[in-house]
């Protein structure tokens, strides 16, 4: 890893030390993958905590071979710590191993670090305070939105994951930084060819909703629980079923299962947890229709999963994600739960609205490719200075 390299290519340093969730990963490990395909002459490392359980599914995946992994100590987990080491043993790392471009997954720059920085901001929390349970919360967001607005006005090169986010930051921050581009979140490409096949049979498909996201109150799967008592009464839905999946924290269990049982509709609530991805894609697939109520997504990438299966959408009409699934899915008004009653009906039983909404998904998927947005990024890393 610390063989020289020519002068006509790059060594890009991805620092994914602060992947904390199942989308964060994705976009890290795709963004590996699929700048090491664009520039297949550059070298291309992930730095990753060692042992982490998610971070070390890196070494599952079958990557170009001039992908390489570089593992931070396992004691670097905590954010105080990772800002420490990032600071130190992390910036001698990139000196002496010849990194001439780095990538920041969190939209941040390191101050000690003197090389040309694509800061890659994926993530509106801090300035959704609709997102927030805890005080402490509002402290971390103060810090966080601090620490963004440094690489505003000092990275080389802000990245974003829609034009929403990238309006956001720059609006609420009043900074216009040197370089602001879009780099949309993408889809493998297995998963747009499926979506360009035949849709898929939808009628036979059982009563069943499903939601694909790491859990968390703004998220917002307690809204679709409230739902179910009017759902349930209507012609058909009787038996109607609500599966979540994502990664859950037991209090957060708790609190929807709890929601159910209050509304009697327990046995039509299945709280899964995260899956293996035969499973997820499995409920993507049976899915009647997929729901995501969420209040902060700088992109949204499980609903455009969920259109590849042929499986109608219905989110709500906030940040990303009107931008993102346009009219290939019913938009529905943050926190109107007869509103959402209603929508979740029409995309549970309306077959001439569904098919329609069915084929337009399946065309606008294909405009979110990581390799169209690994591409746009290797022409900015190349232009920076």
């Amino acid at each position: 890893m610390s063989s020289p390299i020519a002068a006509t290519t790059h060594h890009v340093l991805i620092n994914g030390l602060s992947m904390g969730s199942g989308g964060g990963f994705t976009v890290g490990k795709e963004l590996l993958r699929h700048l090491a395909i664009a520039r297949p002459a550059w070298k291309f490392t992930l730095a990753i905590i060692a042992g982490h359980t998610l971070h070390e599914e890196i070494t599952r995946e079958s990557l170009p071979a001039n992908c390489y992994v570089m593992r931070a100590p396992s004691t670097t987990s905590g954010k105080v710590a990772r800002m420490r080491y990032e600071r130190g043993e992390f910036a001698q790392w990139a000196s002496s191993n010849g990194v001439t471009r780095l990538i920041q997954l969190n939209g941040m720059i390191i101050p000690t670090i003197n090389i040309p920085t694509l800061s890659h901001n994926q993530d509106p929390w801090p300035y959704r305070p609709q997102a927030y349970i805890h005080w402490k919360e509002h402290v971390v967001a103060f810090f966080k939105r601090r620490a963004q607005r440094e690489a505003l006005k000092k990275a080389d090169c802000l990245g974003f994951t829609s034009e929403y986010l990238r309006d956001l930051l720059i609006e609420r921050n009043g900074i216009r930084p040197n370089c602001a581009e879009v780099f949309y979140n993408g889809l493998a490409e297995s998963w747009l060819e499926r979506a360009r096949q035949p849709l898929p049979d939808w009628n036979s498909r059982p009563m069943e909703v499903v939601t694909v996201s790491n859990v968390h109150p703004y998220k917002r799967n307690h809204l679709v629980i409230q739902a179910l008592p009017a759902l349930l009464k209507r012609p058909g839905l009787s038996e109607l079923v609500y599966h979540i999946v994502g990664h859950c924290e037991p209090v957060f269990r708790e609190q929807l299962e709890s929601l159910a049982r209050n509304l009697g509709v327990e046995r039509h609530v299945f709280v899964h947890g995260r899956l293996d991805d035969a499973k997820t894609q499995e409920r993507y697939r049976q899915a009647r229709a997929f729901v995501m109520m969420s209040v902060c997504e700088s992109f949204g990438i499980p609903a455009i999963e969920a259109m590849t299966f042929g499986t109608p959408v219905v989110t709500s009409d906030c940040c990303a994600m009107p931008e993102v699934c346009g009219d290939a899915a019913i938009l529905t008004p943050v926190d109107d739960v007869d509103a959402l009653a209603r929508n979740i009906e029409i995309a549970l039983t309306d077959a001439t609205r569904v098919e329609q909404m069915r084929a337009k998904g399946a065309e606008r998927v294909q405009k979110f490719r990581w390799g169209d947005s690994a591409e746009a990024m290797a022409r900015a890393l190349e232009r920076m200075g």
